[in-house]
């Protein structure tokens, strides 16, 4: 054997032994790491991995004791994962590509409360997403539901806004009016013209029709014109008229809720339903919505990130292309056709199997050439059904993404309700959601339902008094509740629009149980705003009902004169003969 040469063999045995100690020793650790730092700056909060476990001749990749934060509620967990699994192709990691065929999911859990605050040191400010479900969704804390026993004492007419809008009203019709009669000029002047024509119309004679014709087709158009000059100012008018009723609609407006303020400051609740919906569901929502959206976010622009750094090839040049193409020429990293499996615990009412594909993962979505998807399929024994599709369009320019959500049956038992002061906590009932959600470059749209039946709520109600048992009466009474969320418009300026009937639940149940005190305070506060408002708005009314006549008035009739000359104008100039049964127009 002396043709074999011992040092080149045993150089390449150490290099083996060192490349082997630094996959056995460091490579895990330096994956786990690089994953986790990955994971955090994209979710902006903890990322937790207990183990990771690489194994390269089986072509395995396992992650255990994996949960990332909630940035929105750092004490709880976004989502955890007791086990990830990825089967890798081997043939394709031979040539440094990393292609991913099976994926398992196990011990699936949402929400789950941590032990510690799973807040980063240096979270990123918050993004304008989340500055906007905040502002639009976030719980209301006006909401109106006090009751106390005093009764309303006295008005005072300073601080009552309609009667304010009464006095604008009145004064705007004021200056209306003021305003029109510095144009009396320009009715002045219609009128001199209009006597004008009329004169010159009379003055036409002698037997040649032609001439008298062109005469009378040469006042004719003045008279168009004139009537024209009325119309426009009619038209101006109008408007200045409908300004000053809008205003008196307005105080009308401003009455009620001058009432309802009122009322409140009586101690008797207004019961804004929408308020009071935001109040019990505005967190929660607002939590759930923000972590959606920001998810599909990060995914869109980590797409439009990767195709800027994968250029288009350059245009080709003169000469020819020999091509030696290879089967599966696939890019650095490609998760295609993975077959998941796996359960979701913890929130469903029992565990629920999931199984589903997830495919077109890519480093390079122009070389791959198709979107990204996933679509999974959960089942429970308890009838929970559930159905989450995703859609990555990361060939296209502006990547597109889509998520759309199917579930029915969804245990509520343990959810909350609004918050420390009023609120309680489902002990039992199911929820369904159905929902869309599209983001196209920054533009979003979206509409999410949920409706959930057979609840009952165990109250948890801070108010003391009054308020507090018939809050806790109305929360107790609740059967069911339903919730539409709609999103629209571009990221920096986007609308949100939430409604629940929950709100109009809780306010109609609190206001059959203080009907009583609720109108005999009433028919006292309208009492008194009656006589307040009584005598001015009359004034104000009358002063803009006034307007239309005196200034509608006079141009209507003015109007009315043109358009008599304007026919007659033919038949006076020759002698009642009309020219329209002469000539055709």
């Amino acid at each position: 054997m002396s043709w074999v040469k011992k040092g080149p063999v045993l150089a390449t045995l150490v290099a083996v032994l060192l490349i082997w100690a630094f996959v056995f020793f460091f490579f895990d650790p330096i994956l786990k790491q690089g994953l986790i730092a990955g994971g955090q700056a994209a979710a902006g909060a903890k990322v937790e991995i207990g183990s990771l476990r690489s194994k390269w001749l089986k072509g395995t990749l396992e992650l255990k004791g994996v949960a990332v934060a909630d940035r929105e509620q750092p004490m709880k967990n976004l989502v955890e994962l007791s086990r990830i699994a990825f089967q890798l192709d081997t043939s394709a990691a031979v040539r440094g590509k990393g292609v991913v065929r099976e994926a398992a999911l196990e011990g699936l859990r949402l929400g789950a409360a941590r032990k510690t605050s799973g807040a980063i040191r240096n979270p990123p400010p918050p993004s304008k997403l989340t500055a906007a479900v905040q502002r639009q969704i976030a719980p209301a804390k006006a909401a109106a539901i006090e009751v106390k026993t005093r009764a309303a004492g006295e008005v005072d007419a300073a601080k009552l806004e309609g009667l304010k809008k009464l006095d604008e009203a009145k004064a705007k019709a004021k200056e209306i009016e003021d305003r029109w009669k510095g144009k009396e000029n320009e009715a002045k002047a219609i009128e001199k013209e209009a006597k004008e024509i009329a004169d010159q119309l009379k003055s036409i004679g002698g037997g040649d029709l032609l001439k008298k014709a062109q005469a009378v087709g040469q006042a004719q158009q003045r008279l168009k014109a004139l009537i024209s000059r009325v119309e426009a100012q009619r038209a101006e008018a109008q408007k200045d008229v409908a300004e000053a009723q809008a205003l008196v609609r307005q105080a009308d407006e401003l009455r009620q809720k001058d009432l309802n303020g009122l009322l409140a400051a009586a101690g008797l609740p207004t019961l804004d339903s929408q308020d009071l919906a935001r109040r019990l569901l505005g967190a929660q929502t607002a939590s759930r919505l923000t972590s959606t959206l920001q998810w599909l976010r990060w995914a869109r622009e980590r797409a439009a990130a990767r195709r800027a750094a994968n250029p288009p090839p350059p245009a080709r040049r003169a000469g020819s292309d020999i091509e030696f193409p290879r089967a599966h020429s696939y890019p650095q990293y490609l998760l295609e056709n993975a077959k998941i499996t796996g359960t979701l615990d913890g929130m469903l009412g029992g565990a629920l199997d999931l199984k589903g594909v997830l495919d077109g993962v890519t480093s390079n979505p122009k070389l791959y050439g198709k979107p990204a998807t996933v679509v999974l399929n959960g089942a429970a024994a308890s009838g929970t059904a559930a159905k989450l599709s995703a859609r990555l369009d990361q060939q296209n320019e502006p990547v597109g993404v889509t998520l759309g959500l199917d579930v029915s049956g969804l245990s509520l038992a343990g959810s909350t309700l609004g918050d420390g002061d009023v609120g309680g906590t489902l002990t039992k009932g199911f929820a369904s959601v159905q929902g869309k959600i599209t983001s196209t470059g920054d533009e979003w749209n979206g509409l999410i339902m949920v409706s959930a039946t057979q609840i009952a709520v165990e109250p948890k109600v801070a108010l003391g008094g009054a308020a507090g048992a018939l809050v806790s009466d109305a929360l107790k009474s609740l059967t069911g509740f339903r919730v539409r969320i709609e999103i629209s418009g571009r990221e920096d300026d986007l609308k949100l629009a939430f409604s629940s009937n929950i709100g109009e639940a809780v306010a109609a149940a609190m206001r059959k149980a203080v009907s009583g005190q609720l109108e005999a305070q009433r028919k006292v506060l309208e009492a008194k705003l009656a006589a307040l408002y009584g005598d001015k708005a009359k004034d104000a009314r009358a002063s803009v009902d006034g307007l239309a006549g005196k200034i509608l008035g006079p141009l209507d009739a003015q109007k009315e004169a043109l358009n008599k000359q304007l026919q007659d104008a033919a038949g006076k100039a020759l002698g009642g003969q009309r020219l329209d049964k002469l000539f055709k127009r």
